[in-house]
């Protein structure tokens, strides 16, 4: 199975699914949603597509990537892009597979689903996942995970590498109108490029590591990677097992020849500094005289709104700060006239188990690309109104040594849970629809609604409570607490 020439991309339109390849949607012969069954598959599968497309085609300039959004690809010139490159994206080539080492050396085979994150582990529940999920992956399924695994996902724990990103990055990708319109957004030109890694030149011509490998033990300086190389990096050894003829991939669905297992065996290297990927934010911190960088990932139950800013906006001080992701840092001159919209996912984890998926898509108003710190400050003030509520919650249930006895019960976590929930969608709506050249209003009648939240929110948490008379002093010293916090978080001129 190939990537460049097979229908293996699932694909559904106005009701009707059916696998297409990437020369259809390229050249616009055909379109569609992405239909996977799991939200973090058709990510992986977005992510692929847009790293496939960077691989064949980078743009010049801005010019060019222009011209590759608006219009289609001629079918000569797909071809003639692929002539060379056929190899690369061989599922099942002899010598050098997709995302594979031939000749894994492995005690017995390990079941397909262990490629597919939290499916094999603990926290799997049959309304997530469904029952088999991975018990046989076709191809274009199997090309997927494999991507996912190397990219997004934990390692596989017990030595095994991660990706050139650290553990469960948060991957951001800019959508288009359309799935062919996504692709060519989330390609960097070469001047972009060139930007990011200035090594892009030297480094053009090299090949995925599964294809030129990687000694053992070896020292890779960051520097040495270049665009194609670390789009494609594979971190581990997996060797997909002789293909199954006509059978029902459990992923998809479809009737077609199918994978039942794979090897996998450890290998070790070191890649030292951090590769800038073109879909990551990127924060830094100085210590030592020395620029720490990693990249973000959802380590908290805190919604993906609270991650917004470290992600679209680039901040800078002399101790630390934070880097858009190159395809976001493209986007402020290539389309900063018009509104953008964001797909945002990742995973959060504990070591190699999955504990969370996200995915979710994003919409900023016009204005986004200069005016950074007014997202700063919607998310600031989000986040300012939670830490007032678990303040006077905390408050409640500890007292003042001495002075106020507390309550003893804690709601903190709880709360700030509803709270989140409660204001998810206002929180959306107000990326979506503020005014970035004049956002005082649109602040405003935020904090009006946030202060209606955590009200409302804090009265029914201690409603039960309000008859117990030892509970009394605690209550109102929350109460307090929570007025205070409120009258300092209105601006200087409401306070007056």
């Amino acid at each position: 199975m190939n990537l460049l020439t097979d229908a293996w991309i699932p694909i559904q339109q106005q009701g009707r699914y059916q696998k297409i390849g990437l020369q259809q949607l390229l050249c616009g012969e055909a379109g569609g949603e992405l239909c996977l069954p799991r939200d973090d598959l058709e990510l992986a599968c977005l992510q692929l597509l847009c790293a496939i497309t960077q691989v064949l085609f980078t743009p010049k300039d801005k010019k060019e990537l222009g011209r590759f959004v608006q219009q289609p690809l001629a079918p000569e010139i797909y071809a003639e892009a692929c002539k060379d490159k056929l190899d690369w994206f061989d599922l099942d080539h002899p010598q050098t597979p997709f995302m594979q080492i031939r000749g894994v050396s492995a005690k017995e085979p390990t079941p397909m689903d262990k490629l597919l994150a939290g499916v094999a582990d603990g926290t799997n529940k049959s309304f997530v996942n469904p029952a088999g999920l991975g018990e046989a992956l076709c191809g274009g399924c199997a090309a997927v995970a494999l991507f996912n695994v190397a990219n997004n996902a934990p390692s596989m724990g017990g030595g095994f590498k991660g990706s050139l990103r650290g553990s469960t990055p948060i991957t951001v990708l800019i959508k288009g109108k359309d799935l062919r319109q996504t692709f060519w957004l989330n390609v960097l030109t070469q001047e972009s490029a060139e930007s990011v890694l200035p090594w892009y030149e030297r480094t053009k011509d090299q090949r995925p590591n599964y294809l030129d490998t990687v000694k053992a033990e070896e020292k890779i300086p960051a520097s040495a990677i270049g665009l194609t190389r670390g789009l494609l990096w594979q971190p581990a050894h997996f060797e997909l097992l002789p293909v199954e003829k006509n059978a029902t991939c459990s992923c998809c669905g479809c009737e077609e020849p199918v994978y039942r297992g794979f090897k996998k065996a450890k290998f070790n290297y070191t890649v030292e500094g951090v590769w800038p990927h073109p879909l990551s934010s990127r924060t830094f911190a100085i210590k030592k005289g020395e620029r720490e960088e990693k990249f973000p990932s959802f380590t908290t139950t805190a919604p993906t709104w609270t991650h917004l800013s470290k992600l679209v906006v680039d901040q800078q001080n002399d101790k630390e700060g934070q880097q858009a992701a190159p395809v976001l840092q493209q986007a402020r001159s290539f389309m900063a006239a018009g509104k953008i919209q964001l797909i945002v996912g990742g995973y959060r984890n504990n070591q190699a188990t999955v504990l969370e998926r996200r995915h979710e898509l994003f919409s900023l108003a016009q204005g986004w690309a200069e005016h950074g710190l007014v997202i700063h400050k919607i998310i600031e003030g989000g986040l300012a109104y939670k830490t007032a509520l678990r303040k006077a919650l905390y408050l409640f249930a500890v007292g003042v040594k001495d002075k106020v006895h507390g309550s003893g019960i804690n709601l903190c976590d709880p709360v700030e849970a509803n709270y989140y929930q409660q204001t998810e969608n206002l929180l959306h709506q107000t990326f979506a629809g503020v005014d970035f050249s004049e956002p005082d209003s649109t602040l405003q009648a935020l904090n009006r609604k946030l202060k209606t939240v955590i009200i409302d929110l804090f009265e029914q948490a201690t409603d039960p409570y309000r008859q117990e008379p030892k509970m009394l002093k605690a209550l109102a010293l929350a109460r307090r607490s929570l007025h205070k916090s409120l009258k300092d978080l209105e601006p200087e001129g409401a306070k007056a």
